[in-house]
């Protein structure tokens, strides 16, 4: 069945709402499950931009005549800082319904994400894939795309928590590199009010002959 590409609208909420339901892992938190508000301000957003890929419904179905998004791309403009300031499009979001992979669903949705880099200037592509999407890795490696760099993710709640943690032993940790500091100054003034001397210091004539 024919599909095609284009850009979505704020009118395409329930197509976006959808598929991008479709998208979620059904053993993610609900939390990770898209929101109204979200979803609109995403749409909104100058700096991104939904590329959706539609197929007319099949005859005999009630909403015949209408269309279905089989696929999403879910693209945000953004600036490099390194190793120069550029324009630069980011995929956040790649994702086609199991139904039509490899069908050209994802080479048409990155065009469309090519088309929108060259419109805006940018030289770069930066695509985003879960270390556990294998089939998505593979596909954006024999695409082009490399490992310029490793994204990490934490929840908000446990990057809080680990930066109070870390603010809280702080002190201590001061000050038991400090009192570590102390005591090796004490025995090295010890050593040097006590005339011994630093083996580094020793000069060759003073040191013991071989068999002595």
């Amino acid at each position: 069945m024919a599909f095609h590409v284009r850009r979505a609208t704020p009118h395409d909420s329930a197509l976006v709402d959808d598929v991008l339901r479709a998208a979620v892992d059904p053993d993610a938190p609900r939390s990770r499950e898209p929101r109204p508000e979200a979803l609109r301000a995403l749409l909104e957003d100058p700096r991104a931009e939904l590329h959706l890929a539609l197929s007319p419904r099949e005859p005999g179905r009630d909403d015949e005549g209408t269309e279905e998004a089989v696929g999403v791309v879910v693209l945000r403009h953004g600036m490099s800082l390194l190793p120069a300031v550029a324009p630069v499009l980011h995929v956040e979001q790649l994702w086609v319904a199991p139904a039509w992979r490899r069908r050209g669903v994802g080479h048409q949705l990155l065009a469309a994400a090519a088309a929108s880099a060259t419109a805006a200037g940018a030289e770069e592509v930066w695509a985003v894939a879960a270390p556990g999407e294998r089939d998505a890795q593979r596909f954006l490696a024999r695409l082009g795309f490399a490992h310029p760099v490793v994204h990490r993710v934490a929840p908000l709640a446990l990057l809080r928590a680990r930066l109070a943690a870390a603010t809280a032993s702080a002190p201590a940790l001061g000050a038991r590199r400090r009192a570590a500091l102390e005591q090796l100054l004490a025995r090295r003034r010890r050593q040097l009010s006590g005339g011994a001397r630093i083996p580094s210091q020793v000069s060759p004539s003073e040191r013991p002959a071989a068999g002595t």
